[in-house]
């Protein structure tokens, strides 16, 4: 009977949502089962998912009766509220449901079907096969691999009765393999070497204690299980619970192969981990999670509610089984041959190129948390830093913003743990307690801070369990209704909550998001033109590493100025991060950077201060790539150390290097006066009163004459002027000769800035609604706009006046504002028409008046030139 059940229900898939069985169907890529209640009451109205729900696997529910018959259907786990713990309540499904809907396949080995427990899973005695042991295994993933605080790996030891234990890690290919959206490797060559040093770590511990590692690359961890069948027969695996999708369908994965091993008598015990608040100690506060975990829950809200759950001691949820001893002890190992157990794969086997593995030797140098991976690491560094160097005194929390000169800090003000933590080797548990253990003794704001960053991890972990799921890979985010199918594409006032300023920023489902490979290449590749984000990308590139100030500041250039799609930069990270962390990543882009898009004042029609719109302009929007950068970075050090060929330059032209061509005399002739070589002092020399002014100087302190521009290559420059002396020279400035990719904003005297008609960084003048334009283009936009205010053109002796004789833009009156002031009586006629001369030019001043007197929220109406509407974000 249940080989039958088995065949007729073998193409059926499972969605394990909330613990129930239901049968899933993979939905098309417009359902029309997804339709609202909108769409299905009007037949023309046809509201479907949205087209850039593309980074999250899609699955709807249906009933089983309704079900299609898909043979082949990939199985899908929902990442979201009771996806994998607290487990599925008893009797929600038996295990003959479980195995109808398995794929027929070879089941290995012989078990009795009857009993319960591990009385289901024994060997039956079947004559001319070997008796195989009986064993639990401990599934170490890759963010679990250490021994301490680890309840997996305990309870695996101390279940009744007492089995021999395997512990088993798996390099599954599909963490090798390259992101949905932009194709880059999902583990990059760096954080896989840090994960080789983990499990090489893990090894030689267990080896120490008696045990060993059961190690396989290239296939998954389900089949991984099916190889140790062959030699074991498997009792239970013991695993910590996933939350995000991917990990889940790993996770599912290998349940399945374990039902298939045991008929479906083993069992996968999820444990949850990872946070330093244990899920089922909720209940203690006011309200249910369901409650109050909601996806618009906010950082300083979370900390006030989970205030009122304790945090339960190191090894707490098995002291009572270890009784007096007050140590676990482990269980042997199956005896295998050498071979059986596996080696830890190269970077070569892995399925990284001979350039890529290069790259890993040749920059673990440069890298500012240069640690390797590892348990044994991990602890080592950590009681040197919290009780031999007490480096808590000096800490800095990550989002600490009242401390500035980051980017060159001690190193004590950052734990360098990230990476550890990120990968298991150290538990956030037992790091909490050795800093309450501090703080008894010494306290101090290094203590609040770095628990503050522990509570972020809690923060993230939860909000995506209970609340975000698979919203948090949506475009629009998890906090937005546009992010649940059926939900809408275009914001509605009373309804998105998201939209109705919430957070504060722009609705993104009313911002640009492109998705241009050239653009982001450069992103990506350090090339942008700001020192500050490309010394950060080069960074990350390099060296796996970046600070949490710089993760922000480049994530929000990324989205605010290049305006492409925030889901490409996330899955950079993912790939580069050495402490990458799905929860800890994605939840940050969504949290810190997509709620922040730059906003302005509704103006439609029923429109008013609680709603916004996106704010465009043709400047640099993301102002902390320039006020950070001299904030945290004021002597350059950080930058030039990652961008050599500004190490010649002074600090202010270093974090700002476009200002080098910014000046009134274009002659290349024009001297630049070296006083000293290797850049630490540049100066100008006037060449009108041949005065030397600071490089930085953008005008002479004696006559006020402007700065020459310097050429492109400043650096050809600077060789061509110590070459007779002999001395050291800087090296060509490369991209920063040319203009960022985003136009810089103008000086706050509104002196210099990239012009909005022309593109080149000049001196020029900002006009009224924002838009800067240089001197050349002044005059032309300026008359345009009069043009299109007034309606009419203006008479040609008036625009010669306007324009000066020689069209040298050097009159900057309106022609026809003096007249206004000069009464009919007082002013001669013209031979023929004057009058209707002299009335066009009063009906100019008269709708100029009008026009002034509206203000800025009617700026963007109205017909406008190119220019005044490209400054209008138009």
């Amino acid at each position: 009977g249940l080989a039958m059940a088995s065949m007729s229900m073998s193409a059926a898939s499972l969605d394990l949502r909330q613990g129930g069985l239901r049968n899933v169907q993979r939905s098309r890529r417009w359902d029309s089962s997804q339709l609202s209640d909108q769409g299905r009451s009007n037949p023309t109205v046809a509201v479907r998912p949205s087209d850039v729900d593309i980074a999250a696997p899609r699955a709807v529910v249906v009933e089983a009766s309704a079900a299609a018959e898909t043979p082949g259907a990939e199985q899908h786990r929902w990442a979201g509220p009771g996806a994998s713990y607290p487990l599925p309540r008893p009797g929600s499904y038996t295990t003959d449901q479980y195995l109808s809907t398995l794929p027929g396949k070879v089941i290995f080995g012989g078990y009795s079907e009857s009993g319960n427990g591990l009385s289901s899973v024994l060997p039956l005695a079947t004559s001319g096969r070997k008796r195989r042991p009986l064993v639990n295994v401990v599934w170490h993933k890759n963010s679990d691999l250490r021994l301490h605080d680890h309840e997996p790996l305990s309870h695996a030891h101390l279940e009744r009765p007492k089995l021999p234990v395997v512990h088993l890690h798996v390099f599954d290919p599909f963490w090798f393999g390259r992101t949905k959206l932009g194709g880059f490797r999902k583990t990059g060559a760096l954080r896989s070497k840090f994960w080789q040093e983990c499990v090489h770590d893990l090894r030689i511990s267990l080896r120490e204690r008696g045990q060993d590692l059961f190690v396989r690359f290239g296939i998954s961890a389900g089949t991984a299980l099916r190889q140790l069948s062959s030699e074991v027969d498997i009792a239970k695996v013991f695993t910590y619970a996933e939350v995000c999708s991917e990990e889940l369908e790993r996770e599912l994965e290998l349940e399945a192969s374990l039902k298939h091993i045991t008929r479906g008598a083993g069992e996968l015990v999820r444990c949850w981990g990872y946070t330093i608040h244990h899920i089922e100690d909720l209940k203690a506060c006011a309200k249910p999670p369901e409650k109050w975990i909601t996806p618009y829950l906010s950082f300083g809200t979370f900390k006030k509610e989970i205030a009122a759950c304790k945090v339960r001691p190191v090894g707490f949820e098995w002291q009572k089984q270890i009784g007096s001893s007050g140590s676990l002890l482990l269980s042997p190992a199956p005896e295998f041959d050498a071979n059986f157990w596996g080696m830890v794969p190269s970077l070569a086997e892995l399925g990284f190129a001979a350039d890529e593995i290069s790259e890993v030797s040749e920059t673990s140098s440069k890298s500012r948390a240069p640690l390797p991976g590892g348990e044994t690491t991990a602890l080592a560094h950590l009681t040197e830093y919290i009780w031999e160097r007490r480096s808590l005194k000096q800490y800095v929390g990550t989002t600490d913003w009242t401390a500035f000169g980051k980017c060159n800090a001690p190193r004590n003000q950052t734990s360098k743990l990230s990476a550890h933590l990120a990968f298991g080797c150290l538990s956030a548990r037992l790091l909490y307690w050795e800093i309450v253990r501090f703080e008894k003794g010494d306290r101090c704001k290094g203590t609040r801070g770095l628990i503050n960053s522990l509570l972020w991890r809690d923060f993230y972990r939860f909000i995506v369990h209970y609340a975000w799921g698979n919203r948090m890979f949506h475009l629009y985010g998890p906090q937005n209704c546009g992010s649940v199918p059926g939900g809408h594409r275009i914001p509605t006032k009373w309804c998105c909550k998201h939209y109705n300023n919430i957070f504060g920023g722009s609705d993104p489902r009313l911002w640009e998001w492109g998705k241009d490979r050239a653009i982001l290449q450069r992103w990506m590749d350090g090339t942008t033109g700001f020192p500050f984000v490309d010394a950060a990308m080069l960074e990350l590139r390099e060296t796996g590493y970046m600070l949490h100030l710089n993760r922000e500041t480049v994530g929000w250039f990324f989205v605010r100025d290049l305006k492409l799609d925030w889901r490409f930069a996330a899955e950079w990270f993912e790939s580069r991060l050495l402490d990458y962390d799905c929860v800890l990543n994605w939840g940050n882009w969504c949290y810190f950077i997509l709620t922040q898009l730059p906003a302005r004042e509704d103006d439609r029609p029923g429109g008013g201060p609680r709603y916004t719109l996106p704010r465009y302009s043709p400047y640099l929007m993301a102002t902390q790539v320039l006020v950070w950068g001299k904030e945290h970075d004021p002597a350059a050090k950080y930058i030039k150390s990652w961008l050599p060929q500004l190490s010649t330059l002074p600090p202010e032209l270093a974090l700002e290097p476009w200002r080098l061509r910014m000046g009134d005399v274009h002659d290349s002739s024009a001297e630049i006066e070296l006083l000293a070589a290797g850049g630490e002092a540049v100066a100008w020399a006037c060449i009108s009163c041949t005065l030397e002014n600071p490089l930085q100087q953008q005008s002479c302190a004696a006559c006020g004459a402007r700065r020459p521009s310097l050429p492109a290559t400043f650096g050809e420059l600077m060789q061509s002027k110590t070459k007779a002396e002999g001395l050291q020279t800087g090296s060509c400035l490369g991209v920063y000769s040319e203009q960022p990719i985003v136009p810089p904003p103008p000086d706050d005297e509104g002196w210099h800035g990239a012009c909005a008609e022309c593109g080149q960084i000049d001196a020029g003048h900002a006009s009224e609604d924002g838009a800067f334009f240089c001197d050349s283009c002044w005059g032309s936009w300026a008359l345009e706009s009069t043009l299109a205010v007034s309606g009419s053109d203006l008479p040609e002796s008036s625009f010669a006046t306007w324009v000066g004789a020689n069209g040298d833009n050097k009159s900057m009156i309106r022609p026809s504002k003096g007249w206004a002031l000069v009464p009919e009586l007082a002013l001669p006629r013209a031979v023929s028409g004057g009058i209707a001369i002299r009335k066009c030019c009063r009906a100019a001043d008269k709708a100029g008046s009008e026009h002034d007197k509206k203000g800025a929220r009617w700026a963007v109406r109205g017909d406008r030139s190119s220019v005044a509407g490209k400054a209008a974000g138009g």
